[in-house]
């Protein structure tokens, strides 16, 4: 599209859905401005704005990676804390913290994100909205995972109870799929198997979430180990002063 039409910026008249509709997307309007230029309509303009940053590391395809729900990332230890950034898709994991932008499911960004997966599988070389979508759905398989994620404030659900918002990414993940092409996710994937595949962090995550969820229960800990240590030591004592 051009960017100007007789000395007016034509990203002057987008309509107020549609920037309804970037704001729940985390779309900035500089980001609309800086990318006016290169887009063919508005639905392309949103994917250019969505683009994510690229990854590091072993890139594998989708098929071979299953990334574990939010409900078994939880048990296993992971921390979920709202992404303090602008895309998206940017979806990261370090350190056990799992970050992901905040995701606003209204009826608007939901058409939307089925057009954007459209448009790119038929129009683009890229994957990334496809890959997102079967992201999505592994994460938030069950009610549960999406009730998890509301409830910290990662999901904003203006349209239906939780078991709506995991239909609809199982009904998007039906048409995403990973033909002959790389899997933006499989590092994060990776890790996060990695991570839910060691007995340590699920044995540490039921120690924080069952008896250390409190600063009584930290004492409580403390002043048990305490006991046991002085009843041992008197206990050694005792046999030496035997001998």
């Amino acid at each position: 599209m051009p960017q100007k039409y007789e000395g007016y910026s034509l990203s002057q008249f987008t309509p107020p859905s549609f920037k309804d509709i970037c704001d729940d997307l985390l779309i900035k309007e500089r980001d609309i401005v800086s990318h006016f230029s290169k887009a063919r309509h508005f639905v392309d303009l949103v994917r250019i704005c969505l683009l994510p940053p690229k990854r590091h590391g072993k890139t594998k395809k989708a098929d071979s990676l299953a990334a574990p729900n939010v409900t078994k990332l939880h048990r296993s230890g992971v921390k979920f804390v709202l992404a303090e950034k602008n895309n998206l898709l940017d979806i990261t994991f370090n350190k056990r913290t799992l970050e992901i932008p905040k995701l606003t499911i209204s009826n608007m960004s939901v058409h939307l994100l089925r057009n954007l997966q459209i448009f790119e599988k038929l129009h683009c070389g890229t994957n990334y909205m496809n890959d997102y979508d079967m992201l999505l759905h592994r994460l938030l398989s069950t009610p549960k995972d999406v009730e998890f994620l509301t409830h910290t404030g990662v999901i904003e659900n203006r349209i239906s109870d939780s078991e709506g918002v995991s239909t609809l990414f199982r009904e998007l993940s039906k048409d995403a799929r990973a033909q002959n092409s790389i899997f933006y996710y499989s590092s994060l994937v990776k890790d996060l198997q990695d991570y839910c595949n060691s007995p340590c962090h699920e044995w540490k995550a039921i120690l924080r979430q069952k008896y250390l969820n409190n600063p009584w229960a930290y004492i409580s800990v403390i002043v048990a180990g305490l006991i046991l240590i002085l009843t041992f030591i008197q206990a050694v004592c005792s046999i030496i002063g035997v001998l």
